[in-house]
């Protein structure tokens, strides 16, 4: 059984890739094929479970799932939406850096 503190970091990791997963999904939804992008959220979501979780961690992953109960009843809600933001503004704030730093020409660099 799991302890305490690694079911907390259990559901506030979902929480957090519960709501990335909703803005995500918000960001690239085409209002004619909104199922195209969960269909690519699932495959991309698949793959990377796949490359991290591996047969061993699934093993440990299904063995405990049935201890891991959101105090939600599995379901996200506002106010745990609302306290994970600062989670997601900083991700995304990573990734403006990512994006300026590419952005920024080399000096001496042909392009």
């Amino acid at each position: 059984m799991p302890m305490a503190a690694d079911v907390d970091t259990i559901e506030r990791t979902s929480i957090v890739a519960y709501t990335l997963m909703n803005e995500l999904h918000d960001i690239l939804a085409l209002p004619k094929a909104p199922d195209d992008v969960t269909l690519g959220i699932l495959m991309g979501m698949a793959m990377f479970l796949d490359d991290k979780v591996g047969p061993m961690r699934a093993k440990r992953l299904m063995g405990e799932a049935p201890t891991i109960v959101l105090k939600t009843d599995a379901h996200v809600t506002a106010d745990q939406t609302q306290r994970i933001m600062p989670v997601l503004r900083a991700f995304g704030d990573h990734l403006k850096e990512l994006r300026m730093k590419a952005e920024r020409p080399v000096n001496g660099a042909v392009g």
